[in-house]
């Protein structure tokens, strides 16, 4: 396993990260069986940073990753976890952080972040004071490490890098979001200040695995596989220290270790394949989706991220090619938004989700 040196945080850190968004579900469930297993071979073969957060499953992923780490020795892994803004109530902060506690079946947490930074949830959280409450639960010894997660533009990465020396950054990162959230600018931004950086979304969602080969041509060339160039294309990047990845299958895992296990510079040919891919990808993406599936559930009961992912697959299909499985866009299904906005509150991508589902079911 490829590992990162992170002297400012006195830690070594797996430069793939497990993480914990989306676990596989038998029955409606989190299968935590096959979680268990998937955690065991991860940290068997070099991974020592668990990621996961307080809201992802509705609280079961903490359960579940909890429940998995019980295999494993406390002091030789990593846990970072998140803090939500947009849902709070009384006693907000104690109550969250004690909650993933007890679900995580630990006493303090390596790597904790205010999570999901845009201006109106940091507004939340400097109402609430808690960068004061998070600091006051270092010296409790029960946060190791603080940061933050965004998901928004570069201006608001530098106003929220100048109200604390936080001690790490999570951002989502990949060949296809150069642009913004905060995009390039904010990684080297990030990487001008020294601030160890943790990468979300690196496969955008399965974006860059689930690629259709015409438009993946460049990659079939050179004999590389998606996955493996998305990868590589982030690891090399200086001041990146964790790449994480939401694994739902033991063969993920097993491919994603095989992966890091030797991972290489890329060749300047490869960096072109990568290029081209980008705009192959742009030239036919409909929605910026990546299936994180914080827009859910909806109270019209539109299947949001299953119909963006559809549409999406269906649009980077040739007009003469194959279909693929779960390509199916239900335009019905999309018709039954009422555009109450109460999705897009939710989306780090931004997305203003009842226009693309109007285009969406009227075929566009």
């Amino acid at each position: 396993m490829k590992l990162s040196h992170v002297p400012s945080l006195d830690a070594t850190l797996s430069k793939l990260g497990f993480g914990a968004m989306r676990l596989p579900e038998k029955d409606g469930v989190i299968d935590q069986e096959q979680v268990n297993r998937m955690v065991k071979h991860a940290f068997d073969h070099g991974v020592n940073y668990f990621d996961t957060a307080y809201v992802y499953g509705d609280g079961a992923s903490e359960l579940a990753l909890g429940t998995a780490l019980q295999q494993l020795d406390r002091s030789k892994f990593y846990l970072a976890d998140k803090m939500p803004f947009w849902s709070i109530g009384e006693n907000h902060l104690d109550a969250c952080f004690q909650t993933s506690l007890d679900r995580l079946q630990t006493d303090y947490i390596d790597f904790y972040l205010l999570h999901c930074m845009g201006r109106d949830t940091y507004r939340t959280a400097k109402q609430l004071d808690a960068i004061k409450w998070a600091v006051q639960k270092k010296k409790e010894g029960k946060i190791r490490h603080l940061g933050f997660s965004i998901h928004d533009d570069y201006e608001f990465l530098l106003e929220i890098l100048g109200d604390y020396d936080w001690d790490f950054a999570q951002i989502q990162f990949n060949y296809l979001d150069l642009q913004d959230k905060p995009g390039l600018a904010g990684y080297e931004e990030l990487t001008r200040r020294n601030i160890p950086i943790v990468i979300m979304e690196p496969l955008k969602g399965g974006a860059l695995a689930d690629i259709p080969d015409h438009i993946a041509a460049p990659f079939r060339a050179l004999g590389g596989s998606n996955v493996s160039y998305a990868f590589r294309w982030l690891a090399e990047k200086p001041g990146i220290v964790t790449i994480l990845s939401g694994m739902s299958t033991l063969a993920q895992v097993e491919d994603n270790v095989r992966v890091f296990a030797d991972i290489a510079p890329l060749s300047a040919a490869e960096h072109a394949a990568i290029d081209q891919v980008e705009q192959n990808i742009k030239s036919t993406q409909k929605v910026p989706c990546t299936g994180c599936r914080y827009c859910m559930p909806c109270p019209m009961g539109v299947m949001i991220p299953d119909q963006f992912k559809a549409w999406n697959t269906q649009a980077m299909q040739p007009k003469s090619g194959n279909w693929i499985s779960g390509a199916a866009v239900d335009a019905e299904n999309a018709a039954l938004c009422v555009s109450c906005g109460a999705c897009m509150t939710h989306c780090p991508q931004h997305i203003n989700i009842p226009e693309k589902l109007r285009e969406l079911s009227a075929g566009k």
